[in-house]
């Protein structure tokens, strides 16, 4: 019995015949298998008389007692103890080995350290002295960690004495799982997602094609184990679906749009009925409210470990049917809450039916109206509905500002948002409000968006995402980077990237050079630089929209109920007189931000230092807001209406005069009229701004934008970097964005095309062929500068003026500094060993950029990219460290460190001679 393992003694002892004995259980001892004895318990029973007692004892009590005496002489098994379960990868631990008991001796501990890419990370074996312990411990370095996934195992072989003095020897192995948690803890550099799921030996192909995320489920209870194993972050998808889009999500078995299709039935049935206009679920149902953000929480749980790209609480999220117009929430759930936050807003019950035009005696009575009822009103006060309509917008703000607090309780430095984002306008898109509630967004680049985004919050990082290929679909990556994406999400249904045998397809090897060239250093720089505006403010108006939609919308009476979301979109004068000014803009070569209705009233004009606010039909403003643009003018400020502004208040009510009529007010006889206030001027524009987005597609803007062009120079308005014709004339369809990178200047050049032509109007207007052909442009600097080729990796020497041709498809990427750019210098050993930890020292002496991205591809003997080594280093003032942690089994021989300043362009080569 003594040569049995643990696990088969009590078995053995419960089989084994009761010993022959006269009146007594002889002593019974249970040993280990490693040699340690236990004297368990000796029992003196009084002789049993009888074979029925004999048979009872046997049976029933014997076993009973065979366990007693094996758990008093089991020894617990030895075990590693981590300081945690997921660790960050920038310290150096101490793991515990923990025997089972005390003991006395001397012995060796073979640590073998691996990861989930087969990588043998730390492998070397220490001695251990114990004196009367029970434990020891030793170190391992985290900076060695590539992986999340990890394995440590021990083979400890021990000799010594227990506390008895009795001999032991022990030969165990024991091993513990760990997560290395991914440093990425903010978003610095471009990410490229592939949203369908590859076979698991197929990702490594993708991240040869520079693809280096994927999505994995939100609702899954399981962690993506083929992600894990191939060291690849994902994005936690469509966590809150159920509840953020319950009007548009997909279903196996119905329309995407079932819910809605059921509101609508509802209200064919009974059009005096509100039943077809209370969302199921409300943003404001408690228990849907905690029951998401429960799972938020344990989606979190789950996820953080490996810190997720993000995590996206829907897609396609929405009020109704993506921003599709719909009269909800007229649920008690909602309504409750939206007259407290009327209370909030009015103070008083009197002052609410002023402003509405009613007669409530309750605030527990006050109730909106439908649109079906506002549109008979016969006085233009909307109040009442453009307050609900708010409210909606605060609702769904409020409910994913709800899911973004349930993810931070968790995992506190995440990225949340949504996907799908819409057009600004219904649905609750209020980017005003959604640019605050969330972290992250991947929106759908409709109605200038993309902008508002940007500048309404311009740490916000944004992800776009490629259906297409193609030469276009390459350009509309590299608009979107210039755009302050930071990423890109690729639908690939037919799995057109890499085939089953790991090669690339057509679309990856398309795609493969502009995602490779995207991801090694381009992207980071763009995303570390900030853009530089020219000082021009256009207005983004939510109240103003929903004044002109119901303007639009009244005389076609209820013809809003059959509306579908692309009717939203493509019949749409407000968004395209926004989109028009945004082109006007650029085609003039200059940057504008966009200034919120409540930044407007917080005085963001000035604090900004704007120049010029344009007021795209502007037609509800608040007093603060009618306030703050007079205070502007006043204080030296250029404002341009196209229509006169503040006919309505900030809740669609018309007022009996603009409060700005003394400034913008009629006749306006001539294209340009102008008011002169203060230090300032209102100037009023009479020209057809409306459809410029469209001329310029065949060549008939010309009077348009050179009225606004001489406008705006006249006031003083000219870009930094003027790119001109040969005529010395602004320059259609090429953009310019100028980025300040410290003392360095990016500045970007880029064909500007019409996004969605195809949506426009009459054909002649649904093509970018004018935009499908290079341009010869003159880039004049404000000064002699050194001016170097990015993306081509050339000096082009001192510049006051230089030529190039933008290709229809791509950016031309200039850095330009006051003086040439300082060389980089790398520190690097020539000779490592396995398992070393190399170091390499970057240093860029009175460099004039804040951040200077290198590039560094680290080579194996075998003349492969080893991307677990590679990536971007970004310099803090000029200086960077890079640790390569080569692992005990990579291949000895030559390898060679390759590093790329990207702004100046300058390349170095380094042999490292790994023994």
């Amino acid at each position: 019995m003594t040569d049995l393992p643990r696990s088969h003694l009590a078995s053995h002892i419960r089989k084994s015949p009761l010993p022959h004995c006269r009146g007594s259980v002889q002593l019974l001892k249970a040993s280990n298998r490693d040699g340690e004895g236990a004297d368990c318990l000796s029992l003196r029973l009084r002789a049993l008389q009888s074979v029925v007692a004999m048979k009872l004892l046997s049976q029933i009590f014997l076993p009973a007692l065979c366990g007693i005496l094996l758990s008093a002489g089991t020894a617990a098994a030895d075990t590693l103890i981590l300081p945690a379960p997921v660790m960050d990868r920038n310290a150096i631990v101490n793991v515990i080995y923990k025997l089972g008991h005390q003991i006395t001796g001397s012995g060796k501990a073979s640590i073998h350290w691996t990861d989930s890419l087969g990588r043998v990370v730390d492998d070397r074996t220490v001695p251990v002295e114990l004196i009367d312990e029970d434990h020891f411990s030793f170190p391992i370095d985290l900076r060695r960690s590539v992986a999340m996934k990890n394995t440590l195992h021990v083979h400890l072989s021990f000799d010594g004495k227990d506390m008895k003095q009795q001999a032991q020897h022990k030969d165990e192995d024991v091993e513990a799982s760990f997560v290395a948690r991914p440093p990425e803890k903010e978003w610095r550099d471009y990410v490229i997602i592939m949203w369908q799921q590859y076979k698991k030996n197929l990702i490594p192909d993708l991240e040869k094609l520079g693809i280096n995320a994927g999505q994995y489920s939100g609702r899954s209870n399981s962690l993506p184990e083929f992600f894990i194993d191939n060291n690849v972050r994902w994005y936690s998808e469509g966590i809150g679906t159920d509840f953020y889009s319950t009007y548009h999500r997909y279903r196996t078995d119905r329309p995407y749009n079932w819910d809605l299709l059921q509101a609508e039935e509802l209200l064919k049935k009974n059009p005096t009925s509100l039943e077809p206009f209370k969302r199921h679920p409300s943003f404001w149902d408690p228990v849907w409210r905690n029951k998401i953000h429960d799972r938020l929480v344990e989606d979190a749980k789950r996820n953080a470990p490996y810190r997720p790209v993000f995590y996206s609480l829907s897609d396609e999220a929405g009020i109704g049917n993506l921003a599709g117009f719909w009269d909800f929430d007229f649920s008690d759930q909602s309504l409750l809450p939206m007259r407290r936050w009327l209370r909030d807003q009015y103070h008083t019950l009197a002052a609410l039916n002023k402003e509405w035009g009613t007669n409530y005696t309750s605030w527990d009575l006050v109730t909106p109206p439908t649109t079906h009822e506002a549109m008979q009103r016969k006085d233009d006060n909307f109040a009442s509905w453009a307050d609900f309509k708010e409210w909606m917008d605060i609702s769904f703000a409020d409910a994913l500002k709800m899911g973004t607090d349930a993810i931070h309780e968790v995992d506190p430095d995440a990225y949340v948002g949504v996907g799908g984002g819409q057009m600004p306008g219904w649905g609750g898109y209020d980017y005003a409000r959604l640019t605050h509630a969330l972290t992250e967004i991947e929106p759908y680049d409709i109605g200038d968006n993309i902008e508002i985004i940007r500048s309404l919050n311009p740490n916000m990082p944004m992800v776009t995402t490629g259906f297409a290929n193609g030469k276009w679909e390459k350009h509309r990556v590299w608009y979107e980077l210039l755009h302050n994406n930071r990423g890109l999400i690729i639908w690939d249904q037919k799995h057109e990237y890499v085939g089953d045998d790991g090669n690339a397809g057509q679309r990856g090897q398309e795609a493969g050079a502009y995602y490779n060239e995207l991801r090694d250093g381009v992207g980071a720089q763009i995303i570390n630089s900030q853009l530089m505006t020219d000082r021009i403010a256009v207005h983004y108006s939510q109240p103003s929209m929903r004044t002109e939609w119901m303007l639009a919308r009244k005389p076609e009476g209820d013809a809003w109920m059959t509306r579908s979301p692309k009717a939203e979109r493509s019949d749409n004068d407000f968004l395209r007189l926004r989109e028009s000014w945004c082109r006007l803009i650029e085609d003039q070569g200059l940057q504008y931000n966009f200034v919120s209705y409540m930044q407007l009233e917080q005085g963001e004009l000035l604090k900004g230092g704007y120049r010029v606010l344009v007021l795209p039909q502007s037609s509800s403003l608040s007093a603060a807001e009618v306030s703050a643009i007079r205070e502007f003018i006043s204080q030296g400020g250029i404002v341009i209406a196209d229509g006169e502004p503040g006919t309505f208040d900030e809740h669609s009510r018309r007022l009996p005069q603009s409060p700005l009529a003394d400034l913008f007010g009629g006749p306006h006889n001539q294209p340009i009229t102008v008011h002169e206030f203060g230090k300032g001027k209102a100037i009023f524009v009479k020209t057809d701004t409306l459809n410029y987005h469209q001329n310029r597609l065949v060549h008939k803007e010309g009077p348009v934008h050179e009225l606004v062009g001489n406008l705006l120079r006249s006031n003083g308005i000219r870009p930094e970097f003027a790119v001109t014709d040969a005529k010395g004339k602004p320059v259609v369809g090429v953009e310019t964005h100028v980025y300040r990178n410290g003392g360095v200047r990016l500045i970007t050049l880029i064909s500007n095309p019409q996004l969605r032509v195809n949506e426009l109007g009459p054909p002649e207007f649904r093509s970018n062929e004018r935009f499908e052909t290079p341009v010869t442009v003159n880039i004049s600097l404000p000064e002699p500068m050194y001016v170097y080729d990015v993306r081509a990796c050339k000096t082009l020497g001192q510049k006051g003026m230089l030529t190039v041709t933008v290709n229809p498809y791509e950016p031309i990427i200039l850095a330009a500094a006051p003086g040439p750019l300082p060389e980089l210098q790398v520190s690097a050993p020539s000779e490592a060993r396995r398992g070393d930890l190399v170091q390499l020292g970057f240093d860029v002496p009175h460099t004039p950029a804040s951040v200077d991205v290198v590039h560094v591809d680290v080579v194996d003997p075998q003349g492969n990219r080893a991307l677990t080594y590679s990536g971007n280093v970004f310099t803090d003032n000029g200086h960077a460290m890079k640790t390569i942690p080569l692992a005990f089994s990579d291949a000895a021989g030559k390898w060679t460190i390759k590093v790329h300043d990207l702004l100046s362009g300058k390349e170095q080569s380094f042999s490292l001679s790994v023994n």
